[in-house]
């Protein structure tokens, strides 16, 4: 099903990017878990019996993309193929007024043509998620009001959606980077009634550090026109590696291996830090080390160095077989 939905994307994709026709379906398949940190209260835990069947049916029932189905090839893009999600909340501390400090990590992933393996398309941990929570609350997809926990939720299914698209079509993601901004916008403009505007709640940030990862610099960097070279890098990382990794895992890899000197080009480019270069390599780095355990030009391996300086010891580990 993969290669129709594969297909789908060239129809339908062209379609909404030119007239903004909204894709239909339940996109998202997630699992969800909720932890707690050590000392969190025990008599706080109890309002959280039933939290995390509300996350996992939210993200499992709500339409992200809008519209209803126009054709068949609209039902194929989602009918089979969600997004494959994993989120971790972890509950910090809470008060007595029901509101809560958490932090949430969200991976999403793709299954590869012609095999059973995934793909980790996006991961990032986010540790400023702060939100009011009562047992039994009633969540709906209501994207023009800003809530304090399901406009992160929204947030992260949109930016889900947007790196699965990039990674079936180049820049094919946009549309949804694009409402992940305006969620964005939305809960920087907006007053909570449980905090003030002073507090750090992830919506607002007036000075960027490069390379930071955030909600912000995050959104801001897959808009930006500069990092459209990446996304279509990424977009080849798959198209033209991963998903021949079944039928022809030496061409593959080959790929791999030149796409990495592209990424070093492109980061050779760059005036800072990149957050979403970063989060690349975050998401990639085991699946990268496997993929060359053992491969024969152990220049890829000073690549691999380069363009994620901070695992050399996890690449260095691998090239001689120590792990």
């Amino acid at each position: 099903m993969l290669k129709y939905r594969f297909i789908a994307c060239f129809t339908a994709l062209s379609c909404f990017l030119a007239a903004s026709t909204i894709l239909h379906a339940q996109e998202i398949r997630a699992t969800v878990n909720v932890d707690f940190a050590p000392g969190f209260e025990i008599n706080e835990q109890d309002n959280f019996a039933s939290f995390r069947q509300e996350i996992q049916a939210y993200f499992n029932t709500q339409i992200f993309t809008g519209k209803e189905w126009k054709n068949e090839a609209d039902k194929i893009l989602w009918k089979d193929e969600p997004v494959q999600m994993n989120v971790t909340i972890t509950l910090l501390n809470g008060t007595q007024t029901s509101y809560y400090n958490a932090t949430m990590l969200v991976v999403a992933k793709r299954t590869l043509f012609g095999t059973k393996k995934q793909s980790v398309t996006m991961q990032i941990l986010d540790t400023k998620v702060k939100f009011p929570y009562q047992r039994g609350a009633s969540f709906s997809f209501q994207p023009l009001r800003f809530d304090d926990l399901l406009s992160v939720l929204d947030y992260y299914a949109m930016l889900a959606i947007g790196y699965d698209l990039d990674s079936f079509y180049p820049l094919g993601g946009t549309p949804y980077f694009q409402k992940a901004q305006q969620i964005l916008q939305l809960g920087a403009n907006t007053q909570s009634q449980y905090m003030s505007m002073s507090v750090d709640n992830g919506w607002r940030e007036t000075a960027i550090e490069p390379g930071k990862i955030s909600r912000t610099s995050i959104v801001g960097e897959l808009l930006e026109s500069r990092y459209n070279d990446f996304r279509t890098l990424n977009a080849a990382y798959y198209l033209n590696a991963l998903d021949f990794l079944g039928d022809k895992p030496d061409e593959a890899k080959a790929t791999v291996d030149e796409l990495l000197t592209k990424y070093a080009d492109f980061k050779d480019k760059l005036p800072n830090r990149s957050a979403i270069f970063q989060l690349f390599f975050d998401s990639k780095f085991r699946e990268l080390a496997d993929l060359f355990r053992g491969y024969k030009n152990d220049k890829v391996w000073d690549k691999l160095k380069y363009n994620d300086p901070s695992r050399t010891i996890i690449y260095e580990d691998t090239r001689t077989g120590r792990k």
